[in-house]
C-alpha cells in the first residue's frame, strides 16, 4: 500500500488533468537512461514503494526540469501513475 502525500495528491490532481489531453510521451532523451532502468525493474517486481519514490523525485524535480529541458516532467509522472495503476499499487 503506497501512501500518498499532500503533494502527491496535488501531483496527481495535474496528472489528471493532464490527462485530458493528448499524451506525448516520456521525452526519454530528456533523462538518464538509469530513470528508465529503474523505472522498468521497479515495474517488472511490483515495487510500489520504488515506483511512488520515482514519482516524488520527478514532483520535486519539476522545476528544475523545466528549466532545464523545456519541458517539465509531467509525462514522467503519468508515464509512473499508470504503471502504479497496472501493478496494482492502489489496491
Amino acid at each position: 500500500m503506497v501512501n500518498i502525500t499532500k503533494a502527491g495528491a496535488i501531483a496527481l490532481a495535474v496528472l489528471a488533468l493532464a490527462a485530458c489531453g493528448e499524451s506525448k510521451g516520456v521525452p526519454w532523451d530528456n533523462y538518464d537512461a538509469s530513470v528508465k532502468e529503474r523505472i522498468d525493474s521497479f515495474e517488472a517486481s511490483a515495487d510500489c514503494d520504488g515506483l511512488q519514490a520515482e514519482f516524488d523525485t520527478a514532483d520535486a524535480n519539476n522545476a528544475q526540469q523545466r528549466e532545464r529541458t523545456g519541458t517539465g516532467n509531467a509525462e514522467l509522472m503519468e508515464y509512473l501513475d499508470d504503471i502504479m495503476r497496472d501493478v496494482g499499487c492502489y489496491s
